[in-house]
């Protein structure tokens, strides 16, 4: 045996041992599933792809009640579900909203059991679009953190084409127009006008924001506030990135804060061009 060659050994078996640990406590944070208070875009995602891959051997499911799927509300009722579509019963779970698109905090509470695998927390949506539902879920000697995306749901506008023109549609009591331009170009900018009315009249001093997202899709935070133009016009700019699948599927959203008044919107569907 060469000099030093115990030493190398010992030194060896020092970093086999540390490296151990590491991976020993990188299982354990991926498989309790911990929420972090704040993701990136990058990070949201990147845990979104590994608690799929996590919930998949349990095959859980969560289907959630239509009436809570509304902005303002202040509870979230849920049913759910094995791979066999059984109800899971006695699971600790532990839910948390976030929007992709931003313009609304991540806000989470422990869910109450209502019994036939329903249960109910103490969570509500404050803005409409699209959101991510986490649960950790636990159950026995199975965790898993399961992320589903739901639409909150305000005005849907009637089909129209916004290649060709503005489109519109009514949220609540306000009347809403919205207008990307002619091109729908991806990866190029994207003029972004809004016009506001109520009864006929402009709505001046609102907050109004458009988010971008798509269906199932997470994208990141894409989403503008527009600046006042008078007369209930706002304009803004955005970006329509360019997604790796290919789809060009999108939904623009449009939330106005009127002054004194409630928030409504309108999401409007259109197709991208490459």
């Amino acid at each position: 045996m060469k000099p030093g060659t115990p030493l190398k050994l010992a030194l060896a078996a020092v970093v086999v041992a540390a490296l151990a640990s590491v991976a020993a406590v990188i299982g354990i944070g991926a498989a309790v599933s911990e929420t972090a208070v704040a993701d990136t875009s990058h990070e949201h995602g990147l845990r979104y792809d590994r608690d799929r891959a996590l919930a998949a051997p349990l095959g859980l499911r969560a289907a959630f009640a239509p009436a809570s799927l509304a902005p303002g509300g202040d509870s979230l009722e849920f049913t759910l579900r094995d791979k066999a579509g059984a109800p899971v019963e006695g699971a600790t779970i532990q839910v948390a909203l976030l929007r992709p698109a931003g313009g609304g905090g991540q806000r989470s509470a422990g869910a109450r059991p209502l019994g036939g695998g329903r249960y109910r927390a103490p969570v509500g949506f404050d803005a409409p679009g699209f959101w991510d539902v986490r649960l950790d879920v636990v159950r026995g000697g199975d965790t898993a953190g399961l992320v589903q995306q739901v639409q909150v749901h305000g005005a849907t506008a009637p089909p129209c084409d916004l290649a060709a023109g503005a489109c519109r549609a009514a949220a609540g009591a306000l009347e809403l127009s919205l207008d990307l331009g002619r091109s729908l170009q991806q990866m190029q900018d994207l003029p972004v006008a809004v016009e506001v009315r109520r009864a006929g009249a402009p709505v001046e001093g609102a907050a109004v924001e458009v988010s971008l997202a798509m269906k199932d899709m997470r994208m990141g935070e894409n989403r503008v506030s527009l600046a006042p133009q008078g007369a209930g016009r706002y304009h803004g700019a955005a970006v329509l990135v360019r997604c790796s699948s290919g789809r060009l599927d999108w939904v623009a959203t449009v939330t106005v804060r009127p002054p004194g008044g409630a928030p409504e919107s309108a999401s409007f569907h259109f197709r991208a061009r490459r």
